[in-house]
């Protein structure tokens, strides 16, 4: 199987931490978020590892070459003065798919933790058997035609359209969570160069041809992640998965990819007012104060008479003495 990430965006919305590092590098639960998206392939063998890239492609590729992502080859695709969007990205990135059968397109910094382990491997043979030339992988969210657009369905789950509206025979509109099985005769329907959209282009194209696209439902927990606000809270609700006392699939998934793409273990705790998620190399001073959430990486240092609520602590981070953050990534 082939693998296209995305990995080109500039993470507007979560800046200014992306002015430092790209969005797929930024840490979540001690993890860059791109282990995250790694994780959700499950054991599905990789032949390419497909990542393009625009902003800050250096570190991207830096960070591609540190993770464990276990393909047999590792392709970059940069891209130069313009970002070339979900599919100008792909379709420059075509000569690598081309002869390689069904591949898996998805963004690069998703929080998915499904509820069943294998279920891309399922999505997979669903896809095969259906003869799709794309298969979407959704779930229901109350937020579909009103927080942002969704994918319309039929009773038959198959794609009438995307959009935030409800689509002429589309009697139920799912939340796309950024992951989709495509044909190679995707490529037919987008432009073999300059800027378009996957879903808005190719697809939507693709559908009024007749081809027939498919949505997948799955039950899963997924999280936003584009701006500093949700980043915090989707890192304490996972923060609360991995304390619970009782096994759940959220709680299962966040501690297998711990364990697979971690430098470190971790120790994760409540102590007074804080909730601690902390690298097993990581050093907090016992003066430290700290209110509600703390992530810290691997080498990070909280220091002496410092007051932290809700901050995360990047790899080698440091915090001075008697620093007062709140509700900060510090990279």
């Amino acid at each position: 199987m082939n693998v296209m990430l995305l990995a080109a965006g500039e993470g507007t919305r979560l800046r200014p931490y992306t002015l430092t590092l790209p969005k797929p590098a930024i840490p979540f639960l001690t993890l860059p978020l791109a282990a995250h998206a790694l994780a959700f392939l499950g054991k599905t063998p990789i032949d390419k590892l497909v990542v393009n890239t625009f902003h800050l492609p250096g570190k991207i590729h830096e960070l591609f070459h540190s993770l464990s992502h276990g393909a047999k080859d590792l392709i970059f695709s940069d891209e130069v003065g313009e970002i070339l969007g979900s599919g100008g990205g792909l379709s420059k990135a075509r000569a690598h798919f081309i002869g390689g059968g069904h591949f898996v397109m998805m963004n690069a910094d998703e929080v998915i933790l499904p509820a069943e382990p294998d279920i891309l491997e399922k999505a997979l043979a669903h896809h095969i058997e259906s003869d799709a030339l794309a298969t979407l992988l959704v779930m229901n969210h109350a937020g579909v035609g009103t927080q942002f657009g969704g994918v319309w369905a039929d009773s038959k789950n198959g794609v009438r359209g995307f959009g935030k509206a409800s689509i002429n025979g589309g009697n139920k509109g799912w939340h796309f969570v950024g992951v989709q099985i495509l044909s190679e005769r995707v490529f037919d329907y987008l432009p073999k160069e300059g800027v378009s959209n996957i879903l808005y282009d190719a697809l939507t194209a693709a559908i009024q041809n007749g081809e027939h696209v498919e949505a997948f439902p799955f039950e899963c927990s997924w999280f936003e992640t584009g701006n500093p606000k949700d980043f915090l809270e989707a890192s304490e609700t996972c923060f609360e998965y991995l304390v619970a006392h009782q096994s759940c699939f959220q709680k299962d998934a966040l501690e297998t990819r711990i364990k697979k793409y971690g430098k470190d273990q971790i120790q994760v705790r409540a102590r007074g007012t804080g909730k601690y998620i902390i690298a097993e190399s990581a050093k907090v001073d016992e003066s430290a104060v700290i209110e509600g959430l703390l992530v810290a990486g691997p080498q990070s240092f909280i220091g002496p008479g410092s007051k932290l609520k809700n901050v995360i602590v990047n790899t080698n981070g440091s915090v001075p003495a008697g620093a007062e953050i709140s509700d900060s990534i510090l990279l």
